[in-house]
């Protein structure tokens, strides 16, 4: 044989090998040359660094919509916003595209997504045909253009990036290890006085990393291992439950009592496990310096007499948005209309309720596209949790449970802009619906399956 047949043998056994070495090679020749530019030596390390980090995201596009997803609650210390001149949000979007582009380029089809995605097709006509009876334009037409490409990339990408069981599994890690880094920062502030925040400031948001989190441990890493495996990723999943209770997140808080539960009665086994870590948490409280604020806060979800006292500001907010939708039923507000229409547009922003947001501002037959989308993707997450035969049965679990916390916490807090993890945690659902149907002969990439009595 001689060297140039052997040579095209190697290439069409793995075609993308080659393109995958040509474009990180071209990345980091590009990068190097410009960085080559720079005088200072610290400057000039700092930026080939991050060639080989954008690089990798452009290889691996997973790994890049995993930190889409935190960036938000990441952004706002102010010395990771000074890494970049530009918005980090825009700069990942950006970074997005251009892997999904190098995955059409690399001839990696992208799966096909549910029907049902037709209704965010009239859901954006409704919002452009708001835009000429809304209260202020330019706040209308900022929110519509945000929808259309920062929360537009999350409802999309997932189709052309997690193509194959192992893209989804990276992008599970990724998520998992971007997570637990925010929740082991927030831990510095264990001792103080106030709630635990993400690098943002935000209590909410680490919340919902949290959750996630926890999730992702109690699903992906516990209930697949023996009981002594399972005892070592006790303390992955302490970072993530200190963090979710030092957050005071009440909504998050509620979403992860109900995983656990439902997986509980699924899987008898992690009986052993809940009273271990209940065990754990009751030994290890005194010692852990928990805020103050932050128990005082999680106590109201006990201690509330009613239900206005439990929702507190959001009481208000649901009830202006009630009266804005009786006002508009139809057509609704417009776009931004909860907000300039209100009494106090600095206090009153969104209802915290996003199917509540929809139906003030875009009117009842908006309501049911949203309705419609969530029902059915809850309908598919429920079929694909019972069919226990399924190769794919344990990452179905796990995109059912993150499905379960951005249900939960689109009624409670967030737009339809800001809570765009709910809109990622729908599109998954769907994603290995696709996966089952394209691809049933990698199954064996995955875990094995969880639902075990």
């Amino acid at each position: 044989m001689t060297e140039h047949t052997h040579f095209g043998k190697l290439a069409s056994a793995n075609p993308f090998r080659l393109s995958d070495a040509a474009i990180f090679a071209a990345s980091l020749a590009v990068g190097a040359g410009l960085c080559f530019a720079l005088q200072s030596p610290t400057e000039f390390l700092f930026r080939l660094s991050g060639v080989a980090a954008v690089s990798l995201l452009l290889l691996y596009p997973e790994f890049a919509l995993a930190a889409y997803v935190v960036i938000g609650d990441v952004k706002g210390n102010e010395s990771v916003a000074s890494l970049l001149p530009v918005d980090l949000t825009l700069a990942l979007g950006a970074v997005l595209l251009a892997g999904m582009v190098l995955n059409l380029l690399r001839k990696r089809r992208p799966l096909s997504p549910p029907p049902v995605y037709f209704l965010f097709i009239a859901l954006v006509a409704m919002m452009t045909a708001s835009l000429f009876y809304a209260p202020v334009f330019p706040a209308a037409l900022d929110k519509l253009g945000r929808f259309l490409t920062v929360t537009g990339i999350i409802i999309v990408a997932p189709f052309f990036v997690l193509t194959t069981p192992a893209a989804m599994k990276r992008f599970l890690i990724g998520f998992g290890i971007a997570s637990f880094a925010i929740c082991a920062w927030s831990l510095s502030s264990l001792g103080s006085h106030h709630r635990l925040v993400s690098p943002s400031d935000n209590t909410i948001g680490l919340g919902h990393i949290a959750c996630a989190l926890f999730v992702l441990i109690w699903l992906g890493l516990i209930s697949r291992h023996s009981f002594p495996r399972r005892v070592v990723a006790y303390p992955l999943l302490g970072v993530a439950a200190v963090a979710l209770v030092g957050s005071a997140s009440r909504g998050s808080a509620i979403a992860c009592a109900l995983v656990v539960i439902v997986s509980v009665a699924c899987n008898r086994r992690l009986l052993l496990d809940l009273a271990c870590l209940l065990g754990l948490s009751v030994a290890a409280i005194p010692f852990i310096d928990i805020p103050r604020a932050s128990i005082a806060y999680l106590s109201t979800l006990v201690r509330s007499q009613s239900v206005g006292d439990l929702l507190n500001f959001r009481a208000d907010l649901l009830e202006y948005g009630w009266k804005l939708l009786q006002q508009h039923p139809l057509i609704g507000a417009g776009l931004a209309g909860f907000r300039y229409l209100s009494p106090n547009p600095t206090l009153y922003k969104w209802p915290h309720n996003i199917f509540l947001e929809i139906a003030c501002e875009l009117g009842i037959p908006a309501l049911l596209l949203a309705l419609a989308i969530f029902g059915c993707a809850i309908r598919e997450a429920i079929r694909q949790v019972r069919d226990r035969l399924s190769p794919y049965a344990s990452l179905s679990q796990i995109v059912a449970a993150l499905l379960l916390v951005g249900l939960v916490n689109s009624v409670n807090t967030g737009n339809i802009n800001s809570d765009r993890a709910t809109w990622l945690f729908v599109s998954l659902v769907f994603v290995v619906h696709a996966l089952l149907v394209n691809q049933p002969d990698t199954a064996h990439i995955l875990v094995p399956a969880l639902t075990r009595t």
